[in-house]
């Protein structure tokens, strides 16, 4: 069950770099509207974490593999439209970003305090947006599900490369835990 006094919202790598990756924009900033409202009506608290796009690996050969994959899902993007410039504009525009919590990896708790930070606002259920949904998206929510935080993935206030990387993610995900859009959240958060 989702309740707004007991929600928290997570967004991940909430940078414009990483938005510049992603292939639904407009889907995302609509989902950003709605959870906008619903943090404003509801008084839901928002925490943000990020890496860098391309953090330092020292070992040679992991860094040789991801720079490889990093390869492959950059053939997956569609190729920019006249309409990316307005997206990346409102997309700066659309929520402050405040004290982010520094992560390492892919990982949001991996070396970071966020875990301590949840802890601190006494609420457990986390609302997972941002990006990537096939990377941070898919082992955040994962280690949140194992550290027993009530978490629920909001499809649509997160992105990645393409289309089908995203759609095969929220089904892995899905397995493990809540994936739902902004639109289902209006059940639990009448506006």
């Amino acid at each position: 069950m989702i309740k707004p006094e007991d929600s928290l919202i997570i967004l991940v790598n909430y940078k414009p770099e990483f938005f510049a990756h992603s292939f639904s924009k407009m889907e995302f900033l609509m989902g950003m509207d709605y959870m906008n409202n619903f943090r404003t009506r509801f008084k839901i608290p928002v925490m943000f974490t990020e890496r860098e796009l391309y953090y330092p690996i020292g070992n040679k050969d992991v860094l040789n593999l991801r720079n490889r994959k990093e390869e492959n899902r950059m053939k997956n993007m569609p190729p920019n439209s006249e309409y990316d410039k307005g997206f990346m504009e409102e997309f700066k525009n659309k929520i402050e970003v405040k004290n982010p919590v520094k992560t390492e990896k892919e990982d949001i708790f991996y070396h970071s305090t966020l875990e301590d930070e949840i802890s601190k606002t006494g609420r457990n259920t986390i609302l997972l947006g941002g990006f990537f949904t096939d990377k941070d998206i898919f082992i955040s929510s994962a280690n949140a599900n194992i550290r027993e935080l009530n978490t629920v993935v909001v499809s649509d206030i997160t992105s990645t490369y393409s289309e089908r990387l995203y759609f095969q993610s929220l089904e892995m995900i899905s397995q493990f835990v809540d994936v739902i859009d902004t639109r289902d959240l209006g059940e639990y958060f009448p506006l």
